[in-house]
């Protein structure tokens, strides 16, 4: 249990740290726009690539992947389809935001310390973060930029729409770690090294950029947003790891399997989600209070989780 909390500790700190600077002006909104390019466009890409490129084939492909990627979907499109019912003036880009907000789990810089305390094996994060950076992330981004480019008057072509999820760093990177993985390429020292090095900017990078929104925008519940919020929360907390669970009893998992899947499903919502919010200018309260919300109630929720499943 120590290693959660001591988790979840690290980088709330990060957190405190980009909320300290922005308080003492020592960074801006122009420093959090800064850092979330950098994350964008070098870090995550780096990181992805070299976890992907490091990961057991043979845990990525197995039921477990089918079972997470169609809890991740099923709470997407929960959040979805009640707010086209209850929110029918919402615009496309909050209508993308909150849809992954119910869905897209932290699969790296949180889901990686549960994963070894809960699951004692970190390798179980790595389907779903498969599922999400090869799938679900290109759909979003294609999205927001097709959404970006008619607000500015530049009508997308279906060529540019298809290309789009290989024109974005993140994925492209994920798809060249899943290719020297699957062939068992080995990366010279010289290159992976420089790689783990810039990886390592991605998670100090999010959360600071994170910390400096909370000083400087307005406090989480305060946008506006109470609804879209309170759903998508609701759903990553509570109704994805309950539609995991099922599923998983209708696939016949065993109990270590479920367990997997019940808590990574579990997780918090993913910073990569406030970061694009950041980097297409929309939405950016909404993501930010969903992400907030969900790291500090993803702690009890997931002990709470873990001890009914084992059971």
């Amino acid at each position: 249990m120590l290693d959660v909390l001591s988790g979840f500790a690290t980088i709330w700190i990060v957190i405190g740290v980009g909320w300290l600077l922005a308080h003492l002006k020592v960074l801006d909104t122009t420093g959090q726009t800064v850092l979330s390019r950098v994350t964008f466009f070098v870090g995550a890409p780096a990181l992805l690539f070299t976890m992907v490129a490091e990961a057991d084939v043979k845990r990525i492909f197995a039921m477990n992947l089918v079972v997470s990627a169609l809890a991740t979907v099923a709470s997407g499109a929960i959040f979805l389809l009640l707010s086209l019912v209850l929110w029918r003036a919402m615009d496309l880009p909050h209508r993308v935001i909150g849809t992954y907000g119910a869905g897209y789990v932290n699969a790296a810089n949180l889901g990686i310390p549960i994963a070894a305390y809960v699951l004692k094996d970190v390798t179980w994060v790595v389907p779903i973060l498969l599922i999400q950076v090869l799938i679900l992330q290109p759909v979003a981004l294609s999205l927001l930029d097709s959404h970006s480019a008619r607000s500015t008057g530049n009508k997308p072509s279906m060529a540019r729409n298809l290309s789009i999820p290989f024109r974005n760093p993140m994925t492209v990177a994920t798809l060249a770690g899943l290719v020297v993985n699957l062939t068992n390429l080995k990366l010279p020292t010289v290159l992976l090294d420089p790689l783990h090095l810039l990886g390592a900017l991605s998670v100090p990078g999010m959360l600071l950029a994170y910390g400096i929104s909370l000083r400087l925008g307005p406090m989480p519940g305060r946008g506006g947003q109470t609804g879209p919020t309170a759903l998508a929360a609701g759903l990553k907390l509570l109704g994805q790891p309950l539609i995991a669970w099922a599923l998983a009893r209708a696939f016949g998992l065993d109990q270590t399997t479920t367990l997997a899947v019940v808590v990574i499903a579990g997780l918090p919502v993913a910073q990569n989600v406030f970061v694009w919010a950041v980097r297409y200018e929309k939405a950016i309260v909404l993501a930010r209070d969903v992400v907030f919300i969900t790291t500090i109630a993803s702690i009890p929720s997931i002990m709470l989780l873990s001890a009914l499943v084992a059971r």
